[in-house]
């Protein structure tokens, strides 16, 4: 297979690092574009692989050396979509036991401080994924509908691939109810405690508020003022202060009772 041999705006998609997942049907080739989800440094890269399948043939696009590749048959193109298609499940298995680790961590109230960063990292590349998957269920299904009277074809093995890449596309769906779940238990537990801190300052403020007015009162530069005449007045204002916090704190435990 040569560079001329394929029509101008198909080379162009077929060198096209970001080009979907799609399926051409020409008078001399078929174009099948195969874009899928790959894991680089933690984040979802999608790769557009390009093949043309002929009469006599089936060619792989090497992208790095610019030359088609030949597949010899079908058997071999069906080994690297397989091999493409197990990869994609692996990288999700993988991710299905870090997010039941986080869960755990839920279950066991030891939630990670750096969780709303990891949360939008998960979620950024669950949605990739999730889109990339869907357009190469759809692709794959166009495959296998073409070549479906074609007695050569295996298509009991390509309708497993399919499976497989329909099982990825759930899984990642799954994936991103259990990020919005995961969210939303974050949330509840935050508003949570941040409901029993203004609780608990409310509390404070009715032990507290009585004893800053008193002191407040008393603490007025002016004449006539009670306890000023008389030896010992600073022990009876702080007697004064005790027995309000104590009226206070009864006022605030039988209003919690009710």
């Amino acid at each position: 297979m040569k560079h001329s041999d394929i029509n101008d705006f198909h080379l162009l998609d077929i060198e096209n690092e970001i080009h979907p997942s799609v399926f051409f049907k020409d008078e001399n080739y078929d174009l099948f574009i195969f874009r899928i989800p790959q894991l680089v440094d933690k984040k979802v890269v999608p790769l557009s692989k390009a093949f043309i399948i002929t009469d006599s043939s089936y060619f792989y696009y090497d992208k790095k050396n610019k030359e088609f590749l030949n597949l010899k048959n079908v058997d071999g193109f069906y080994q690297y979509l397989n091999k493409d298609v197990d990869s994609i499940l692996k990288m999700i298995n993988e991710y299905i036991e870090e997010i039941e680790v986080i869960e755990d961590s839920f279950y066991e109230n030891k939630i990670d401080k750096n969780f709303n960063k990891k949360w939008f990292s998960y979620k950024n590349n669950f949605i990739k994924i999730n889109r990339v998957l869907f357009k190469c269920v759809e692709v794959i299904s166009s495959l296998i509908n073409h070549y479906k009277k074609d007695e050569d074809y295996l298509e009991r093995n390509f309708e497993d691939i399919l499976e497989h890449l329909q099982r990825a596309y759930r899984n990642s769906g799954m994936l991103l109810e259990k990020l919005d779940a995961l969210h939303n238990s974050y949330l509840v537990e935050n508003n949570e405690q941040m409901n029993r801190t203004v609780y608990i300052l409310t509390l404070l403020s009715g032990i507290f508020l009585p004893l800053n007015l008193i002191v407040g009162f008393f603490g007025m530069n002016t004449t006539s003022l009670p306890f000023t005449q008389g030896e010992g007045g600073t022990y009876l204002v702080l007697n004064t202060l005790f027995i309000s916090a104590v009226i206070s704190t009864l006022l605030v435990y039988f209003i919690k009772k009710r």
